[in-house]
C-alpha cells in the first residue's frame, strides 16, 4: 500500500508543479470614478522569478478580454481603472513568472458592479425555529449574506452569515406569530460592498375551521400568497399529529391549493396540522406554521337493528332493539306504519330514550292493526341528518276449530330483516287462565292443538316469537308476543222427535238443545203445521215451542220445523225435521 501511495505522489507531482497559481481576485469597488481592483497574493510560486501581475479586461462576459496592464510590484494588491462613465466592465488576473512551459491560472471574472442580490429559497418554520434557505450568490466575490427582519418601520439586522445558506433561529411564547414576521437577504463582500436587498419571504400561515357543532371535516387554509416569493412549488403536503403523537402525512395538495380538506378527525381528538411546499428542482421543502384544532362533533345518530314489534292487550306498541349502542337524543323521531294503501306517519312521537334497557313503548295507533303492516323509525338530529331503521312485523294468530277437539293454529312470520334465528313457543289459556306452554322451539307457522275444552269454553292462544341474534348467547333472546285468538268449540246439537206439552215439568216444549249457547248472531228456528202455516219463529236460542198457536193449543201429530245458526269463524248451519206433539186424550 505505502508503495502505491508513492506511485501516485511521484505520478501527479510534475502535474502539480506545472500550474502558476492567479491572484486571489477578491473583490471590485466604485471609487471616485474609477473601478478600484482589490486582491490577495498566495504564497510565491517555485518555478521562476516574478515578473508581473496581469490585469484583463472586456465589455462583457464572453469577451474577448485584453490586457489592461502589467503590474510589475509583486506586493501591489490593488489597482485602480478609470471609469468616469460608470460602465460595466469585466476583470479577471494572471501572474506571468519566468517559468517556461508552465499552465498559467486565471483568478475569478469579477465585474465593476455590487453584488448580484442573492436568491431566497425560502422560509419556515420547524418545531420553535424560523429556518431561512437561499441560493449562493450569482457575484463569486460575496463572501456573506446579512440577514435582515423587516418590519413596518425599519430592517432589523439578525445576523451576518459565512460559508453557509441556511439561517435557524429559535422563537418564544411571546414572540410574534412566525406567520406574520418576514425577512429579505444582503450579500457582502470583502470591499465592503452590498447586493440589493432580496426578495422579502414569510413563512406560511395556516388556519382552519370545522371539526366542531355539525361539522366533522377541517378545512384548512395556507396562506398561498406567501408562496409568491418562494421558488416555484410543485405541491403542498399536509401532516397531521393526533393527540399528541408524531406527525405523519395525510396527503398532497395542487400548490395553489386555496383550501385543504382533512375528513378523517374524531371527536374528542386534539389535531395539529402543518403543510409542506415541495419546491422544484429538489431545492428544499417550506414548512407553514402549526394550526392545532380540538375536535368537538355533534355526535350522529347511530343505526340502530329493532329486533321486532309486539301490539299488548290495550294496543300500546312495544319495540325492543340493541341497547348497547351510545344514541345521542334526536330532534325529531316518527314511527313510520307501511300498510297497502301507502305510509302512515302518525303525529311526533316523544322523544325515544336509547340505551336504558332496549325497549320502547308507543300508544295505540289511530287505526287498527292489520296482518302485513311493518313498522319502522325514523329519527332526526340536529344536524337534519337521518336514521331510519330496518322494518320489522309483528306476529298475527288466527285460530278456528278444525274439528271437535282439533283447533287450528296459524300466524305470520316475525320479520325483522336481520341475521338470527326465529322460533315459536304456542300458549293456551282456558277460560281466561293462566297461559301455559303447549309446545315451543317451532320453525313452522302452523300447529294443531289437540284439546278439548271443559264444559264448551273457549279455548284462547297466544304465539310467542323469541329471536336471537347471529353470534348472540343461546340464551339472549328477545321475546315478541302475538295477539290473542280464542277458539269457541262448535255446539254439539240435540232436537227431540216428539215432546208432550201436558204440564209434568217433562218434555213440555220443543226447541234445539246445545251443548253451548250458540251465537245470537244468525240464530233462526220456526214450525209449521201440516198445511204450511207457520206457527212458532224465534231468533233466541232459549225460546222454545210449546205446541200452542196463539195459546190455542193444537192437536197431536206431526209437525215440521227449520232451524239456522252459526258456529267458529260465522260458519252457518241449516237443519230441519218432523217432530211429533203428543197429547192424552
Amino acid at each position: 500500500m505505502r508503495l502505491l501511495y508513492c506511485f501516485f505522489i511521484l505520478l501527479f507531482a510534475p502535474a502539480v508543479r506545472a500550474q502558476i497559481a492567479a491572484p486571489d481576485f477578491s473583490c471590485t469597488r466604485n471609487e471616485a470614478g474609477a473601478v478600484v481592483l482589490n486582491w490577495n497574493n498566495p504564497p510565491v510560486n517555485g518555478c521562476g522569478a516574478y515578473l508581473a501581475t496581469e490585469v484583463y479586461r472586456a465589455s462583457n462576459l464572453a469577451g474577448p478580454y485584453t490586457l489592461l496592464t502589467s503590474i510589475t510590484d509583486p506586493a501591489a494588491v490593488t489597482f485602480r481603472d478609470p471609469n468616469p462613465a460608470g460602465d460595466l466592465r469585466y476583470y479577471f488576473l494572471r501572474y506571468n513568472y519566468d517559468c517556461l512551459g508552465q499552465t498559467v491560472m486565471n483568478s475569478d471574472t469579477l465585474d465593476s458592479f455590487i453584488p448580484v442580490t442573492p436568491v431566497v429559497l425560502f422560509s419556515g418554520v420547524e418545531g420553535n425555529e424560523i429556518v431561512i434557505d437561499w441560493l449562493d450568490s450569482s457575484s463569486p466575490e460575496v463572501t456573506g449574506y446579512i440577514v435582515l427582519e423587516v418590519t413596518p418601520t425599519a430592517f432589523v439586522p439578525l445576523d451576518t452569515i459565512y460559508g453557509a445558506t441556511e439561517y435557524r433561529f429559535t422563537f418564544g411564547p411571546g414572540d410574534p406569530d412566525p406567520a406574520g414576521r418576514s425577512f429579505r437577504l444582503v450579500g457582502i463582500d470583502p470591499c465592503g460592498n452590498d447586493s440589493p436587498q432580496g426578495t422579502v419571504v414569510s413563512p406560511i400561515g395556516l388556519t382552519g375551521s370545522g371539526g366542531s357543532g355539525c361539522t366533522s371535516e377541517i378545512t384548512l387554509v395556507p396562506d398561498v400568497a406567501d408562496l409568491v416569493s418562494f421558488l416555484p412549488t410543485t405541491l403542498l403536503e399536509l401532516f397531521v399529529s393526533v393527540n399528541g403523537a408524531a406527525f405523519s402525512t395525510a396527503g398532497t395538495f395542487p400548490p395553489n391549493a386555496a383550501t385543504i380538506p382533512f375528513r378523517d378527525a374524531n371527536d374528542g381528538e386534539d389535531l395539529c396540522f402543518y403543510v409542506e411546499a415541495v419546491l422544484a428542482n429538489n431545492l428544499g421543502r417550506a414548512r407553514s406554521v402549526t394550526f392545532c384544532q380540538s375536535v368537538m362533533i355533534t355526535q350522529p345518530l347511530r343505526d340502530f337493528p329493532l329486533y321486532g314489534v309486539e301490539i299488548d292487550e290495550t294496543g300500546n306498541v312495544l319495540f325492543q332493539y340493541a341497547d348497547d349502542i351510545v344514541q345521542p337524543t334526536p330532534t325529531d323521531a316518527q314511527l313510520l306504519v307501511s300498510r297497502i294503501g301507502g305510509v302512515l306517519e302518525g303525529a311526533p312521537l316523544p322523544t325515544p330514550v336509547f340505551g336504558t334497557g332496549g325497549q320502547l313503548t308507543f300508544p295505540p295507533l289511530a287505526d287498527a292493526l292489520a296482518t302485513g303492516e311493518t313498522f319502522r323509525f325514523r329519527l332526526t338530529d340536529a344536524c337534519d341528518r337521518e336514521v331510519n331503521t330496518n322494518e320489522v312485523v309483528p306476529v298475527i294468530l288466527q285460530a278456528r276449530e278444525f274439528a271437535p277437539g282439533n283447533n287450528q293454529l296459524s300466524w305470520t312470520p316475525l320479520v325483522n330483516g336481520l341475521d338470527g334465528t326465529i322460533t315459536y313457543d304456542v300458549f293456551r289459556s282456558e277460560a281466561g287462565g293462566v297461559l301455559t306452554l303447549v309446545v315451543s322451539d317451532l320453525s313452522d307457522l302452523s300447529y294443531v292443538d289437540n284439546f278439548f275444552a271443559s264444559n264448551g269454553v273457549e279455548a284462547c292462544y297466544k304465539i310467542r316469537a323469541r329471536f336471537r341474534p347471529a353470534g348472540a348467547d343461546p340464551t339472549d333472546n328477545f321475546v315478541f308476543s302475538s295477539n290473542e285468538a280464542c277458539v269457541t268449540p262448535m255446539p254439539e246439537l240435540y232436537v227431540p222427535t216428539a215432546f208432550s206439552p201436558n204440564g209434568d215439568g217433562i218434555n213440555d216444549e220443543f226447541g234445539p238443545l246445545f251443548s253451548s249457547p250458540p251465537p245470537l248472531e244468525g240464530f233462526h228456528f220456526k214450525v209449521w203445521d201440516r198445511w204450511g202455516s207457520l206457527i212458532h219463529e224465534t231468533q233466541d236460542p232459549l225460546d222454545f215451542w210449546d205446541g200452542t198457536n196463539q195459546v190455542q193449543p193444537l192437536p197431536t201429530g206431526p209437525y215440521m220445523y227449520q232451524l239456522l245458526y252459526t258456529v267458529g269463524e260465522g260458519q252457518y248451519r241449516n237443519r230441519s225435521g218432523t217432530v211429533n206433539l203428543l197429547r192424552q186424550d
